[in-house]
């Protein structure tokens, strides 16, 4: 590997806000061959905004849909569809990344295929969650890749990956379509690990989609369409994959409401940390693969 290009691919829809915040934490990677596709979903010059604010380079362009909230699935194949780099990873218009990411990530991508890191999540710039557990970072190696990993606790994933290892597309999906990507990824990359580093930002504010009343339901029509995709095999997923992400979106259907009502009465409590506390109450990722090995081999 010789300092290949890293496609960054970013939907931008009403971005104006933080957009400046997230292409900074681009330009101050430790790794600089890099392109920024900014895939735009409302029509807004972005470039210009950006370069009244003291950024501009070369390596930030702009696609458009064309249309105004169109969807992040959209987008990002939209931007998938531009890039032309040998790896491509992910950066959400209100989000950020710590100086290191690129290059954390890139080594495992090369090996593996592909690579997730350790998801920082914030609301309201405090610190709730992050997709390692505290005994997963103690070693400080990487962890592999598990699709009850990617589905738990609902902390979204943002993977980087060669482009020659699939030819993958978001689907349509009213919520979560990646999930559904981050699922056939690691069905075709199935060494893919999670470096032990905080290098991607996610930021939640109050008022936000994620938050709002009408999660709930963009959640349930999500996952009644997820799992009509999993049992038609409209999804590339390994057969084991396809299992548990079965069993998992399931339960995620089945939680759908009481995760609303007690989002309803408790304002500073998110979709992840509700799923924890959930989880916690049911089985542990280890007994999940063991019912899973159990229905093999019978």
């Amino acid at each position: 590997m010789v300092d290949p290009l890293i496609s960054i691919i970013m939907p931008t829809f009403e971005a104006a806000d933080t957009v400046v915040r997230a292409v900074s934490s681009v330009l101050a990677q430790t790794w600089q061959k890099f392109e920024l596709i900014m895939a735009v979903d409302d029509g807004v010059d972005y470039l210009a905004l950006l370069s009244s604010a003291g950024l501009s380079d070369a390596r930030m362009r702009l696609v458009t849909t064309g249309g105004n909230g169109t969807g992040d699935w959209n987008a990002r194949n939209l931007g998938l569809n531009a890039a032309t780099g040998h790896f491509i990873t992910l950066l959400d218009s209100d989000d950020a990344y710590a100086p290191e990411r690129l290059a954390h990530m890139l080594p495992l991508a090369d090996v593996d295929g592909a690579a997730l890191d350790d998801t920082a999540l914030f609301l309201d710039y405090q610190l709730i969650a992050s997709l390692l557990h505290p005994e997963e970072r103690q070693s400080c190696e990487a962890v592999p890749a598990s699709a009850p990993l990617i589905l738990r606790d609902r902390v979204p994933v943002f993977p980087m990956w060669r482009r020659d290892i699939a030819d993958l597309t978001w689907h349509q999906l009213p919520h979560a379509s990646d999930v559904v990507f981050s699922l056939e990824l690691l069905s075709a990359a199935p060494a893919m690990r999670v470096a032990p580093y905080s290098g991607y930002l996610y930021y939640k504010r109050g008022g936000s989609m994620t938050l709002s009343g009408s999660m709930t339901d963009r959640s349930r029509a999500a996952y009644h369409q997820i799992i009509a995709g999993i049992v038609t095999r409209e999804y590339v997923l390994a057969p084991g994959i396809s299992d548990i992400a079965l069993y998992e979106i399931a339960k995620n259907l089945n939680q759908a409401i009481p995760f609303g009502r007690s989002l309803a009465d408790e304002p500073l409590l998110t979709h992840e940390l509700c799923a924890r506390a959930f989880n916690a109450q049911a089985m542990t990722e280890a007994e999940r693969y063991a019912i899973f090995a159990r229905k093999k081999s019978s």
